[in-house]
């Protein structure tokens, strides 16, 4: 395989764990990343939070899922997160 095919499969890779990130961690999950866990379980605290407590919670809660997307991209294309 080529390098440029290897540098475009990351890139979907990348596409596909940001685009499963709607729900922050599960973009994690899917390149076998075991933060994705961490970002599941804050991101279910902060939309029940949000539903029932707290509703800026819920815009926090955006806020981390586009982070996780990018997280999971970063990932997905060049092999480590953002942090």
């Amino acid at each position: 395989m080529s390098e440029l095919d290897d540098e475009r499969e990351k890139t979907w890779y990348g596409i596909g764990a940001a685009t499963l990130s709607v729900i922050a961690g599960m973009g994690h999950l899917y390149l076998g990343v075991s933060r994705g866990y961490w970002f599941i379980a804050s991101g279910v605290v902060m939309l029940i939070i949000g539903e029932w407590y707290w509703h800026v919670a819920t815009w926090i809660y955006i806020q981390f899922a586009i982070f996780a997307a990018f997280d999971a991209f970063s990932f997905g294309k060049r092999g480590h997160g953002l942090f």
